[in-house]
């Protein structure tokens, strides 16, 4: 039905959350529709709208829509999905399923209050009012506080930094972990600034440099209330701005994500919203459809995402501060691209602020070669400084003095392509971090028995700068100074610190300027990262990575540090045992040390056969030494050993023996692990071969390839995604 606009009716504590609309139809019945405060103000008494009621009386927030020349209610609300791809193969390794909504809820102002203490652009260190209505009483506050005169709860009234005309968008998690918060961002946008000057390189002030480039009515009526003396005076002349307030530009006034999650370009999904949100309803104005977005952003000097999110640098404010516009229209395109080709500043930069600090370094000059590698470790017990009660305990499980020795690396082999990711896995105690130390020391020259190997050859490129991280042994020292005050201090460019923090997930200006001290064991860990890329290295080493990060996190720095690693060049040696981890890294060669031994983990050989279970997984596991086949192979060295649709590991075929008589093989059990009812199925009264294995490893993580179809026997290997043949020997079933 059509209704006309006769009345608003606000409350100003709880005007951003509550309001109303009162209408009257054709027929004279009049309705009072709850909606927010922050949408109903804007709404012109004496207007028409179309009104869609779902019920007649007592009506509710989700009982009615109503429309204008655009949707007013119910509010924006869109689902988005951002998938974080592989830098190496394009696939998707994980996403985000985001609910990006227009603010109506006071949680939603709760979150964002919480939120935006972690903006950079946040000097007040109260950033909200809140109100008590027992006692009509305001308070500044950061969280929810209690009256102090009556001690109830009080609820959230405004931000301080907000105008009556601001609009918020929050970014909701859909899918989440228990651990991670529901509100990963928002937006808020505002009407256009009054009026804008220009300052030129030498210093000249240019006077309402806007109306140069674009259509001069677009800002002829501009939101610009008057002073104001005392909150009360503030409302209403606010609310007579509002009134004549309506342009076809609006201004981004702040974009916040939660400081986790910048690093995965949340950022860019948070502006995608926004021009979905403004294209839809016309914010924050509601009355002009929109034609260019503006902002006035200081951080767009030190990080990318505004510029990737389509804006386009045009000149600095009379302050110094960079302004950047996103064209929502033809006419706005065309009028930027006329002002970067004829403006002579902007001729220079061509609508680019940001300029990358972190060069792609000088990559390793050849691969670094082990091989024959041993490294042992003697350790002497003896119970001479231990008391005696303690003595005569350890005595009674037969512990006595000796000299316990152990191989850590036995005949070992490595190799590490330059440009490349590494990954070291295995059980703890097995030798990880006494690979890093070998490979650190054999750089570096150092002397020190811990770093060198026993024996063993190695090819070593001239111009390693190597670091290394080591929790506990080899870590750097912040001392009592802001986390960016050491990395500038290194890399003698402010900006690039900041670049380099951002790389390592510490995208928050708060913690920038945090000491070491301060920072929590997760943020801790990230700025020893940086620590580390501050000082420009084309090899980095480091134990336990992400070690100390919750599996969201670590996965999100992970593919930041896989995708950086890549683009500049660094060759990157990680130690981990975490899945997540390995997934988003990518690594270009998984290596296992176990006890003893060191050998590429995720080497697929090119050819493999089938095995059912459980005589896949005893065969790479080195349990199961022949296996029983009915015809003999020609095939020698190493094969892999292929489990349903999955390469579990390697063995080598040392030789084939037989034909043996079912007799012959039930005298060997231990060897090839089947039963005589097996034997005697699978034999059909013939005699059997036997496949002699040696050398069997188990890979960390099963390597999936496309299965062919039928149950061949020998299949030639590739990773999945790759085209790949098959060959057959024998086209049999499989043995045991």
């Amino acid at each position: 039905m059509k209704v006309e606009l006769i009345r608003v009716e606000l409350r100003r504590p709880t005007y951003r959350y509550l309001g109303f609309a009162h209408v009257r139809s054709g027929d004279g019945r009049e309705y009072r529709l709850p909606m927010t405060g922050t949408v109903a103000q804007w709404l012109e008494v004496g207007a028409e709208y179309e009104l869609r009621l779902s019920r007649e009386t007592e009506i509710g927030f989700d009982d009615y829509r109503l429309n204008g020349e655009i949707p007013i209610w119910p509010l924006f609300a869109r689902e988005y999905a951002a998938e974080r791809t592989s830098p190496v193969s394009g696939e998707t390794l994980y996403s985000y399923r985001v609910l990006a909504r227009e603010a109506r809820y006071e949680r939603d102002y709760e979150a964002i209050v919480e939120l935006e203490q972690y903006h950079y652009a946040s000097d007040e260190e109260l950033l909200a009012w809140w109100h008590c209505e027992a006692c009509d009483r305001y308070e500044e506050a950061n969280a929810r506080p209690h009256c102090p005169k009556c001690g109830a709860p009080m609820r959230f009234h405004d931000l301080k930094s907000a105008t009556r005309a601001s609009r918020f968008l929050v970014l909701e998690l859909l899918e989440r972990e228990p651990y991670e918060p529901q509100y990963v961002g928002y937006v808020r946008v505002d009407p256009p600034i009054p009026a804008m000057n220009r300052r030129l390189p030498d210093g000249t002030i240019e006077r309402d440099i806007r109306r140069r480039v674009f259509p001069g009515e677009w800002f002829a009526h501009p939101f610009a209330p008057r002073g104001g003396e005392g909150a009360g005076e503030w409302w209403e002349l606010q609310g007579e701005a509002l009134k004549g307030a309506r342009s076809p530009v609006a201004r981004l006034a702040r974009v916040v994500v939660h400081p986790d999650y910048r690093v995965d370009g949340l950022g860019q999904l948070a502006i995608r919203a926004l021009v979905d949100w403004m294209r839809e309803r016309w914010v924050p104005d509601m009355r002009r459809p929109k034609e260019a977005l503006e902002t006035i952003a200081m951080m767009a000097r030190y990080n990318p995402f505004m510029e990737k999110a389509g804006f386009v640098y045009l000149w600095d404010t009379g302050s110094g501060r960079p302004v950047l516009y996103l064209p929502l229209s033809d006419r706005a395109r065309k009028a930027i691209e006329d002002f970067l080709a004829r403006d002579p500043v902007a001729k220079d930069h061509r609508g680019k602020l940001y300029r990358p600090r972190f060069e792609p370094v000088e990559p390793l000059s050849r691969p670094i070669r082990l091989r024959k590698l041993f490294k042992s470790y003697s350790n002497e017990l003896t119970l001479e400084d231990l008391s005696e009660p303690v003595r005569e305990a350890l005595e009674a499980f037969g512990v006595r003095e000796r000299m316990i020795q152990r191989y850590v690396i036995k005949n070992g082999e490595i190799e590490i392509e330059p440009g490349k990711i590494t990954a070291i896995v295995g059980a703890s105690g097995s030798g990880k971090t006494t690979l890093l130390r070998i490979i650190w020391g054999l750089l570096t020259g150092c002397d020190d028995p811990l770093y060198r190997p026993d024996a063993g050859e190695w090819e070593l490129p001239a111009n390693a700068r190597v670091q290394l991280l080591i929790p506990g042994e080899v870590e750097p020292d912040f001392g009592d100074a802001a986390v960016i005050e050491v990395l500038y201090r290194i890399c003698g460019d402010e900006a690039l610190a900041i670049e380099i923090l951002n790389y390592a997930g510490i995208s928050d200006a708060v913690l920038y300027r945090a000491r070491f001290r301060e920072l929590s064991t997760g943020q801790k860990e990230r700025a020893k990262i940086a620590w580390v890329l501050a000082h420009r290295p084309n090899l980095i080493l480091i134990d336990e990575f992400g070690a100390h990060l919750d599996p969201a996190t670590a996965r999100r720095v992970a593919r930041r540090m896989s995708q950086l690693s890549r683009e500049k060049g660094i060759t990157l040696v990680l130690v981990t045992h975490r899945r997540e981890i390995l997934e988003a890294l990518e690594p270009d060669a998984v290596y296992m040390v176990g006890y003893g031994t060191l050998f590429r983990a995720d080497e697929v050989p090119e050819r493999g056969f089938r095995v059912r279970e459980p005589y896949a997984t005893y065969i790479v596991e080195g349990k199961k030494r022949w296996e029983v086949r009915r015809y003999p192979t020609g095939v020698r060295g190493k094969v892999g050993v292929v489990s349903g649709d999955k390469v579990i590991g390697t063995v080598e075929i040392l030789g084939s023996k037989g034909p043996y008589t079912l007799e012959e093989l039930r005298e060997h059990p231990d060897r090839h692990l089947a039963d005589g009812r097996f034997l005697k199925e699978y034999a059909r009264g013939e005699k059997l071969y036997v496949w002699e294995l040696g050398e069997a490893r188990k890979f960390h993580e099963p390597v999936e390839f496309e299965p062919q179809r039928g149950q061949r026997t020998w299949i030639r290997l590739r990773r999945k995604g790759y085209r790949r043949g098959e060959s057959s020997e024998d086209v049999t079933r499989n043995g045991a």
